[in-house]
């Protein structure tokens, strides 16, 4: 775990959604990723948020300290690298979803279970699991 996701992903960011997009905001932006802009959509877990990184839409999803998803609209595999090392942790499987966004997820818990459900889904596109 990096200081950088010590305050939003492995404790509750808080449930002042201006807050919490401060928050993911700044540490990502402190952590490097400068053409990164996310707004946060949800005052408790599952938190979300919503945003661009360079042109491409992303997505980020979580439940602090068990699990984090990134969409992406293109591949944002140098995206998802640097998230990898916000998190300390590289990520659990990597999937392309019905509208051909990318996912990346990191599971903390559970990897089995959500590796079951994505692979066994034919609404999901190239599975491939990282642990």
């Amino acid at each position: 775990m990096t200081v950088f996701a010590r305050a939003w992903f492995y404790c509750s960011p808080g449930e002042d959604h201006h807050g919490v997009g401060e928050r993911v905001r700044q540490s990502l932006w402190a952590s490097g990723l400068y053409s990164l802009w996310l707004d946060s959509s949800s005052r408790s877990a599952p938190f979300k948020m919503v945003g661009v990184h360079g042109d491409d839409r992303l997505e980020l999803e979580w439940e602090p300290a068990t699990w984090l998803r990134l969409r992406t609209q293109g591949e944002g595999t140098a995206l998802s690298d640097h998230v990898a090392w916000v998190l300390g942790r590289d990520p659990s499987l990597r999937f392309t979803d019905r509208h051909g966004w990318t996912v990346v997820e990191w599971q903390l818990q559970s990897s089995a279970a959500r590796w079951r459900e994505i692979s066994g889904n034919p609404i999901y596109q190239n599975p491939r699991r990282f642990d």
